[in-house]
């Protein structure tokens, strides 16, 4: 079941910034664009691009452009839509969905 974006949340957070989250106790970098999306993992060995397609500031679907991580399970063109859940400080929380996975998770603001 999805999250709905709180109303009146101000994400504009997200766009021109760089974020980390953790997965399998590896920090990943994430870095948003204007129209581009991009994930560095393992100390920038391997990448994930995408396009972003906002919905709204607090929505938006990734399209998998290319990715040279070998353990990447998803193909070029494959959608992944996202909702912004909640903003608190440097944290971000949302739901994201992709090919019948959901999963909520956050992502912290890298300091400038």
């Amino acid at each position: 079941m999805f999250s709905f974006a709180v109303v009146g949340q101000d994400c504009g957070i997200l766009k021109y910034n760089s974020f980390t989250y953790n997965v399998a106790r590896k920090k990943v970098l994430v870095e948003f664009k204007e129209n581009q999306y991009i994930e560095y993992l393992q100390d920038k060995k391997y990448y994930i691009k995408s396009t972003i397609e906002w919905v709204s500031d607090c929505e938006y679907y990734l399209i998998i452009q290319e990715a040279t991580s070998p353990d990447f399970p998803f193909e070029k063109g494959a959608r992944l839509h996202t909702i912004i859940t909640k903003v608190k400080k440097n944290k971000v929380y949302y739901t994201s969905s992709i090919l019948g996975r959901t999963w909520d998770g956050e992502m912290t603001k890298i300091k400038e």
